[in-house]
């Protein structure tokens, strides 16, 4: 007879080398003190670039490794790795992190025997050695509104709710899975933990990954960008949530300013953000470009398009 899956461990891949992140987790499944049964279960999205995954998965048995031919985006590749998982309990873990301790997947093992709905471990920077200046406003903006302790997080459950690593029963997943609407990069976790939250109970601890996929300070505002798509999305779907969350107070605000006066005040607060080096400054110029940026959004909904 086989034996009952407890937990499956999904990894979403995208041009990222995932060997470290398999090694240390097969071995922490490998060394459960209650010999549960785990799988883990990787799935490429359609990358560009080629590392040796297939290869490394290959040697380990608990792993199942397939790849994409096509990019299907974060919340697509996610709802199709939960069509393939078997266990109890659901362990999203991204390609780019690295567990913080031995006891890693013990801990959620006994979070989930004690009846846990969701659980979000945490991020962290503690394994992350990157000191090159390009990447200082990255580690400055996560740290500030990612990488916080529990304490924060369980303020507002959903909104720290990241599914680069975080544990949730299979069947909550199957009632409430991710919003395929969102297509392009960003909110989408942020929208499923909305829903998610309106249900089950979301808490936070600390069982933390560090986050070694670090951006530059161009590529952040970059991402930020392409993103307004997805938090006008966001906005819509969830207004009393969202609506006064973030940078989207002070955008439905300057909605109401023309169009070409907040093309200029983007013109000018891009400027500044690639030319000042300031973290802290920085980091209010990026929330208030956000803003404007989302607030043109806003404006070419209401009213078909930009000039």
């Amino acid at each position: 007879m086989t034996a009952t899956v407890f937990l499956s461990i999904l990894i979403p891949v995208y041009n990222w080398d995932i060997g470290p992140l398999l090694s240390r987790l097969h071995d922490q499944c490998l060394h459960l003190s209650q010999g549960e049964e785990v799988e883990i279960i990787v799935m490429d999205d359609g990358s560009s670039e080629k590392y040796s995954n297939a290869s490394v998965a290959e040697q380990l048995p608990l792993v199942r490794y397939q790849e994409l031919g096509l990019n299907r985006g974060r919340a697509e590749i996610r709802n199709r790795l939960l069509d393939q998982a078997k266990g109890e309990y659901v362990l999203f873990v991204d390609a780019d992190m690295l567990p913080d301790h031995d006891q890693f997947i013990q801990t959620y093992v006994e979070q989930g025997r004690a009846g846990a709905e969701i659980i979000c471990g945490g991020i962290s920077y503690l394994q992350n050695k990157e000191v090159h200046p390009d990447y200082s406003f990255y580690l400055y903006k996560s740290k500030k509104t990612e990488a916080v302790p529990p304490s924060v997080r369980n303020t507002i459950p959903w909104r720290y709710l990241f599914t680069s690593n975080i544990m949730v029963r299979r069947d909550i997943l199957r009632a409430v899975s991710f919003d395929p609407q969102f297509t392009g990069y960003g909110f989408e976790d942020i929208e499923w933990g909305v829903r998610l939250g309106a249900l089950f109970t979301i808490v936070h601890i600390d069982n933390s990954c560090s986050h070694m996929g670090v951006m530059k300070k161009k590529q952040v505002f970059v991402k930020m960008r392409d993103s307004i798509a997805n938090y006008s999305l966001l906005l819509s779907l969830h207004p009393a949530k969202i609506g006064h969350t973030g940078a989207a107070g002070l955008a439905r605000l300057l909605s109401y300013f023309p169009d070409a006066l907040l093309r200029a005040g983007d013109r000018l607060l891009s400027r500044l953000f690639n030319s000042l080096a300031w973290n802290r400054f920085l980091f209010y110029i990026f929330q208030c470009d956000k803003a404007v940026l989302l607030a043109r959004e806003l404006k070419n909904e209401s009213k078909g398009g930009l000039s």
